[in-house]
């Protein structure tokens, strides 16, 4: 049997630094390992119109800016005492975190909220929202 983990996706806006926080109140009584997920969708970051070689050094750029975001948060988490694995992803967001939280290698998918948004998602963020209704695997929303 596989060990079971929490997969938290995190993007670098100020929901994510929330959840951060959240989790790290928390660490008492979450079960490691973590999985910090970043989800890097080059199709909605890319402008129309790259030459060949400039699309590769702005993706190129992407993964580097990805790559150490991620690495920051993993120290933030190590620094609470709190062991975590990271994983950097290309792809659309949801259905990424939706296929990996439903993989069966995640007991719980933990999520953060916008508690101010739009009408349509007065209750959770966009993403989140979408991802409660979506995955099988249980949700901790922060």
């Amino acid at each position: 049997m596989l060990t079971q983990k929490i997969l938290v996706p995190l993007d670098q806006s100020s929901i994510s630094a929330r959840t951060v926080e959240g989790l790290i109140a928390l660490r008492q009584h979450l079960t490691p390992p973590l999985v910090l997920l970043h989800v890097l969708d080059l199709e909605r970051l890319a402008v129309r119109g790259f030459p060949e070689k400039s699309y590769a050094e702005f993706a190129a750029r992407v993964h580097r800016e990805a790559e150490q975001f991620i690495a920051k948060q993993e120290q933030r988490f190590i620094k609470a005492g709190l062991a975590v694995e990271t994983l950097l992803k290309e792809g659309e967001v949801l259905e990424t975190i939706c296929k990996l939280a439903d993989s069966g290698d995640y007991e719980l998918l933990a999520i953060g909220r916008n508690p101010v948004s739009e009408l349509r998602d007065l209750l959770f963020g966009q993403v989140a929202n979408s991802v409660i209704h979506k995955v099988k695997c249980p949700v901790l929303v922060l």
